[in-house]
């Protein structure tokens, strides 16, 4: 895609969630974290699709410029599942699935009960927990592998038993329960194309790129918080202590957005798996220390639920747990490592095609 037209859809993208993202509109839709109205004019302007292949009806984003609309997402701790369904509706198009449009949501699994294709259909039973927005959901888009099959399935709401769950930022994460047998026409075997741990990695720079936008957010406000609260007659910004952990927390800001960036780039070209775990262990590891610092700055104010800082750390320290913590991906990272060898430690972590296997 040509850099007028990425910046063309983040030119779009920004107004809409100016507008829609207010601090008073993050904090109504707090139980469950969806906004519909948010959602209905990102639908309107094909961001759902973005993902998706031009000639399947989205937009062809290639995962660097998506990665770049999910940072401005995460600026404005955009309630809606975004992410997630884009990344389903790229995997229903590579299945060669129909797009059923509205909200969707995604959810891998290996844990599996049944999964028996058979003449009326593929017999499925199964539990997922914490599905993200499964409840606001029109779809459920699921990765399935089970005695070495592979399957892509789109469940419908009616298809699912769903028990309410949030996360710490107010998002809903709910437990799903799928005892049904699903038409041919919403389910393909696949034989090529993203195996769960290919799709596990691709949820988990998309979630590094939500951070490094609420992360980016957080240095912002902690900036112009510094600048105007004054403190025996002085701005907070002036005093040594103050601006050297704003410049810590600008370090940690540009160092987790420089990893999803080399990721994304990587990823584009293939399949970069440990790229992608570098990226989220920096982003772990920079939310950390950037709430950390971003409240200290703050003091109590920070804290306040009339405050909006909470909605960018609160969404921070969720986000890092989820599709896969700092220690699930810095433990597959050191796994490869190890089985590479020694000899091969220096190349992998140094050559600019890292990781690759």
């Amino acid at each position: 895609m040509s850099d007028d037209m990425r910046q063309m859809l983040l030119d779009t993208l920004l107004p809409v969630l100016a507008d829609h993202c207010t601090a008073e509109r993050v904090q109504a839709a707090e139980a469950g974290g969806f906004d519909a109205g948010l959602w209905q004019v990102l639908d309107e302007l094909g961001y759902p699709l973005a993902a998706v292949p031009e000639d399947a009806g989205g937009i062809g984003l290639g995962l660097a410029d998506l990665c770049a609309l999910l940072r401005l997402c995460g600026q404005h701790c955009a309630p809606v599942p975004l992410a997630e369904s884009q990344l389903a509706a790229w995997l229903l198009a590579r299945a060669g699935l129909d797009l059923p449009g509205g909200v969707l949501t995604l959810a891998v699994t290996t844990a599996l009960q049944t999964l028996q294709p058979g003449a009326t259909g593929l017999r499925l039973t199964t539990n997922l927990s914490r599905v993200a927005s499964a409840r606001h959901a029109d779809g459920l888009v699921l990765l399935a592998e089970h005695a070495g099959a592979r399957y892509v399935v789109r469940l419908t709401t009616d298809e699912l038993g769903i028990e309410p769950g949030n996360n710490l930022a107010g998002e809903a994460r709910d437990d799903v329960r799928i005892d049904t047998t699903v038409p041919p026409a919403r389910y393909r075997r696949l034989t090529q194309g993203p195996d769960a741990a290919e799709l596990e990695a691709r949820a988990a720079l998309l979630r590094a790129a939500l951070m490094s936008g609420a992360l980016q957010r957080v240095l912002q406000q902690s900036l112009d918080y510094a600048r105007e609260r004054r403190q025996f007659g002085r701005p907070l910004a002036a005093f040594q202590a103050i601006q050297q952990q704003l410049a810590v927390l600008a370090a940690e800001v540009v160092a987790a957005a420089a990893a999803v960036d080399h990721a994304a780039v990587l990823a584009g070209h293939g399949p970069a798996p440990d790229a992608i775990a570098v990226a989220k262990v920096r982003s772990g590891k920079a939310a950390g220390i950037a709430c950390r610092i971003a409240h200290q700055v703050h003091g109590a104010m920070g804290f306040t639920q009339e405050y909006s800082l909470q909605h960018a750390t609160r969404r921070l320290w969720a986000w890092r747990d989820e599709a896969g913590s700092e220690a699930v991906w810095a433990r597959r990272l050191g796994q490869h490592l190890a089985a590479a060898g020694a000899d091969a430690l220096w190349p992998l972590t140094t050559g600019s095609g890292a990781m690759a296997d």
